[in-house]
């Protein structure tokens, strides 16, 4: 995309249309870096009936939970058109839900996701704040359903991941079945790592920088004292020996 490509925004090649959502996922769309349910939604009611590919790219921080479901919903009631997501870099919190709409959900090597639950400002009495934490538990389990049904993951192994609050890698997404595959894995050893690859694998603790101790030497061999030399007289010396005591 150029520079005066907005965050959202789709791009439709024949048969193949690509939206992007590269910034926040909101309710109300105000800002070209921002993604709305109801922009995605208007964009794909004005898509050219031709299209049967949709490719979602996301790096997103994620935003109104509502609006991510809004987005997944709306792909997903799309079964005239294969849907394939890619996750371009970060995708956390709300923009989990859009890139499990895809068919195919692929993650770059370089990516990273993560997972926390349902969160909510509050303000009031206790009965008002204890009203606001149940309701919030609620939207996180109704959330869950998307994992189960995408990733056929049970509901328990689904709430240990949001309440997880921690970043993964593409790898273990992909052993949990949230990705069905991972884009742009080198195939030469010893290929230089770019600079968002060192910083995401920082990020996640993958190959901690090693730590350096000084060398110790290793105990000396107990040595082993030596039988003591046994000296057999020469034949000279046994000669010698014969002719004196004759």
């Amino acid at each position: 995309m150029d520079k005066n490509t907005p965050y959202f925004s789709m791009q439709v090649n024949d048969q193949r249309a690509d939206i992007y959502i590269f910034g926040d996922i909101v309710d109300d769309q105000w800002y070209s870096s921002e993604t709305s349910a109801y922009s995605l939604v208007r964009q794909l009611q004005i898509m050219d009936p031709a299209v049967r590919e949709i490719n979602l790219h996301i790096d997103s921080y994620g935003g109104s939970v509502a609006a991510g479901w809004g987005i997944y919903n709306a792909l997903r009631n799309r079964q005239d058109v294969t849907i394939r997501t890619f996750a371009d870099g970060f995708v956390a919190s709300a923009a989990i839900y859009p890139f499990l709409a895809g068919s195919e959900r692929i993650a770059s090597s370089t990516s990273a996701f993560y997972f926390h639950p349902a969160s909510m400002e509050a303000s009031g009495y206790a009965e008002d704040l204890r009203k606001a934490a149940d309701e919030a538990e609620s939207i996180t389990k109704i959330g869950l359903n998307a994992f189960v049904d995408v990733a056929g993951i049970s509901l328990e192994r689904a709430q240990q991941l949001i309440d997880s609050k921690t970043w993964y890698s593409p790898a273990q997404i992909l052993d949990l079945g949230i990705a069905t595959s991972v884009s742009g894995r080198s195939q030469r050893l010893g290929t230089q790592q770019s600079v968002r690859e060192m910083v995401v694998k920082q990020l996640l603790g993958i190959n901690p920088p090693p730590v350096f101790r000084e060398a110790t030497p290793p105990p000396a061999a107990q040595q082993t004292p030596s039988p003591p030399k046994t000296e057999h007289p020469s034949l000279m010396q046994m000669l010698a020996s014969i002719t004196t005591k004759a």
